[in-house]
C-alpha cells in the first residue's frame, strides 16, 4: 500500500510535471488534503473531507475584469490583465491565467477521493450517535464527485480543446507520457458520465440535520444540465470544422427536455421567475431560486459593487462597462417603436435589470448621468467609456461608505433553467427547423425561446413561427446575449460559434448635453480589437509541451 507521505509527493510531482507550477504557488497543499485508505477508513470525517477538498477548485468570474470584458458584452474601464485577450500579448509564456494547473489539481483530487476515500463503510463507528446521517451524507459525495470531475474537464476542453484525459492516479513516468484526448471526445465522455450518475444523484440538500448548510453541492439537476451544455458544444462548429454534428446535437436536446420537464413537473415555471431575483433577493436568499441549478457560493461581501459602482457613488471605482453592442440586442417591447431622444424607453425589462444607463436611479438613490462632463461621464478618470454602467450582480442597498458599509450574499450562477430551453432550442432548429419536433423531442425550438422571453416583466413579443432556420438562430444568438449577459456564456458562445471575427468591433453610446438638451449618439467602432483564429483556444503553457512530448501546441500559438 502506498504510503501517505509517498501519495501526497505523488501529487505534487504530478502537479509540478502537468502545470509547470512550483509547491510555493499552490497554497493548500498539506498532508490533510490527500491521504491513502488506511488513514480515511479511521474516520468517515476525514474521508468526506478528501471530497469536500475538490469542491475548491470550482470558481466564479467575479475578479476584475470579468470575460465579459473580453468579449462584446463589455469593455473594462481601468487597465487590467482582461485586455491581454485582445491584445496580441498573449502567448505560451505570458498565461491569462492558472486554470489548466487549477483543474488538473482538482481533478488528481477527485480521483483521489473515487480511488482511495468512496466506498469506504466505517463498520467500527456505525453505531456510533449520528452515523446514519453522516454516512448518508458521505454516500452522496461519491456521485458528486464523479459529475464534479467531469465538469473540470468540460472546463479544460472548452479552453484548450485536445487534453489529458487522467481518470485514475497516476505515477511520475505515466504523468510524463500521457497523451492528450480530443476536445470533442471529452465532451461526450462528460455527459456520459452525467448521464450515468444523473438518477444516482440527490435533488437537493435541504435535509438541515444530514446537509446542513451543504446546499451548493451538486445536484442531480446540475447533471443533467452539464449533459445538455457538453454535447452541445460537442456539436459545436469550432469541434467540427464549421459544421454541426447531429448525433451530439439530438443528444443535447434530449438531455435538454429531460431536464426541463423534470422540473416543470417540479412546478417551476421560468415565465414566474423575476430576472432581477436571480441574483438579489430579500434576506439574500437567491442562492435557494428554483430557477437555478448549480452555483458556487460566494457569501457576504461588496467587492463586486466596488468594482462597478459608477464613479462618483461612494466606494465606486467603475469596471466592467457594457457595450452599445449589447444594449443593441435588447428588444422593444411589444407594440412600441424606437425613440432615438429617449433610447432606454419602452425597451424589454431585463435591460434595466442588466445596465446602468444615463437617467437612471441606481444606488444611493443617485441618479446617474454619464454625459460628458457629467458626474460619472468622461473625461473623469476609470469613467465608463462605453456610457454604460453595470448592474447586474450587483445590489442597489449596498453602502460603501466607510461608517454604514454593508455587504450582501453573492453566489455565482454556473447554470440555471433558462440554459435547458435555449440548449434545447438551438439544437432543435438546426435538427428540425424552427418549429419541427419528432416522436420523443416534441416540443419546437420557437415554442422552448418563447418560454424564456415570456418571462415576467420582459413585455416583448413571441418570437413568430415564420423565420427560416437562419432566421431563428441569428434570433436565438440575440436572446442568449440578453439571457446570460456577464454570466459567462457570450465569451464562450462567440467561440463555439466560430463568429470571433464578427464580434471584435466594439459599439458605444455618446451622451453629450447640448442647450440644456440630453443628446445620444451612437459610436460604431469606437474599438477595434484584435482578432486572430489562434484566440478561439488557449495557448497550452510552454512547459507543458516541453514536459510532456504527446502534448502539442494549439494552433497559431
Amino acid at each position: 500500500m502506498i504510503k501517505l507521505k509517498r501519495l501526497v509527493y505523488n501529487c505534487l510531482l504530478l502537479f509540478i510535471l502537468l502545470t509547470g507550477y512550483s509547491c510555493e504557488d499552490f497554497l493548500s497543499y498539506s498532508e490533510n488534503v490527500l491521504m491513502t485508505e488506511e488513514v480515511a477508513i479511521k474516520h468517515i470525517n476525514d474521508a468526506a473531507a478528501v471530497g469536500f477538498y475538490a469542491y475548491k477548485f470550482i470558481k466564479d468570474d467575479f475578479r476584475g475584469g470579468m470575460r465579459a470584458s473580453a468579449c462584446d458584452e463589455a469593455v473594462f474601464a481601468r487597465p487590467s490583465y482582461i485586455q491581454t485577450y485582445y491584445d496580441n500579448s498573449w502567448s505560451p509564456f505570458k498565461l491569462i491565467d492558472k486554470r489548466w494547473a487549477e483543474l488538473y489539481v482538482g481533478i488528481y483530487a477527485c480521483n483521489n477521493f473515487l480511488e482511495v476515500a468512496a466506498d469506504l463503510t466505517f463498520e467500527n463507528q456505525a453505531t456510533t450517535q449520528g452515523f446514519a446521517d453522516k454516512y448518508k451524507n458521505y454516500k452522496s459525495l461519491k456521485h458528486e464527485i464523479i459529475v464534479l470531475r467531469a465538469y473540470f474537464y468540460f472546463e479544460l476542453a472548452k479552453r484548450y480543446n485536445n487534453v489529458p484525459l487522467v481518470t485514475k492516479m497516476l505515477n511520475t513516468d505515466e504523468a510524463n507520457t500521457v497523451s492528450p484526448t480530443s476536445g470533442k471526445e471529452i465532451f461526450k465522455w462528460v455527459a456520459s458520465q452525467c448521464n450515468k450518475e444523473y438518477e444516482k444523484m440527490n435533488e437537493d440538500f435541504k435535509e438541515s440535520a444530514i446537509y446542513n448548510n451543504q446546499e451548493s453541492r451538486i445536484s442531480k439537476y446540475f447533471a443533467k444540465a452539464l449533459e445538455s451544455r457538453a454535447l452541445l458544444y460537442a456539436a459545436s462548429p469550432l469541434f467540427n470544422n464549421g459544421t454541426y454534428d447531429k448525433a451530439s446535437l439530438k443528444g443535447s436536446a434530449k438531455a435538454s427536455l429531460e431536464l426541463i420537464k423534470a422540473k416543470e413537473e417540479a412546478g417551476v415555471d421560468i415565465s414566474k421567475i423575476d430576472y432581477y431575483n436571480l441574483w438579489n433577493s430579500i434576506n439574500n436568499t437567491h442562492y435557494k431560486n428554483p430557477e437555478i441549478l448549480g452555483y458556487k457560493f460566494i457569501g457576504k461581501n461588496n467587492s463586486f459593487e466596488k468594482e462597478n459602482f459608477p464613479v462618483s457613488f461612494a466606494g465606486g471605482n467603475s469596471g466592467n462597462c457594457p457595450t452599445q453592442n449589447l444594449v443593441d440586442a435588447y428588444d422593444m417591447q411589444k407594440g412600441k417603436t424606437y425613440d432615438p431622444e429617449n433610447p432606454y424607453q419602452n425597451r424589454d425589462g431585463r435591460l434595466a435589470k442588466t445596465i446602468v444607463f444615463n437617467g437612471q436611479k441606481w444606488a444611493y438613490n443617485k441618479t446617474v448621468d454619464v454625459s460628458y462632463n457629467g458626474a460619472d461621464g468622461l473625461p473623469l478618470k476609470n469613467a465608463t467609456p462605453t456610457g454604460y454602467y453595470l448592474r447586474k450582480f450587483a445590489m442597489k442597498n449596498t453602502d460603501l461608505n466607510a461608517q454604514n458599509e454593508t455587504s450582501h450574499t453573492k453566489i455565482w450562477i454556473i447554470f440555471r433553467l433558462a440554459e435547458a430551453y435555449t440548449n434545447y432550442a438551438e439544437a432543435m432548429a438546426i435538427l428540425y427547423g424552427p418549429n419541427g419536433t419528432d416522436g420523443i423531442l416534441d416540443r419546437s425550438a420557437v415554442e422552448s425561446l418563447n418560454k424564456v422571453r415570456r418571462r415576467v416583466g420582459n413585455n416583448v413579443a413571441d418570437i413568430p413561427d415564420n423565420l427560416s432556420t437562419d432566421e431563428f438562430l441569428a434570433t436565438l444568438k440575440k436572446e442568449k446575449f440578453v439571457e446570460f449577459a456577464f454570466e459567462d456564456h457570450r465569451f464562450w458562445d462567440i467561440r463555439r460559434w466560430q463568429i470571433g471575427d464578427q464580434t471584435n468591433r466594439i459599439h458605444v453610446m455618446e451622451v453629450t448635453k447640448k442647450n440644456g438638451k440630453i443628446v445620444y449618439t451612437k459610436k460604431k467602432n469606437a474599438f477595434v480589437r484584435d482578432w486572430q483564429d489562434k484566440y478561439y483556444f488557449y495557448p497550452i503553457a510552454h512547459s507543458e509541451v516541453m514536459i510532456n512530448k504527446n502534448i502539442v501546441q494549439n494552433p497559431g500559438w
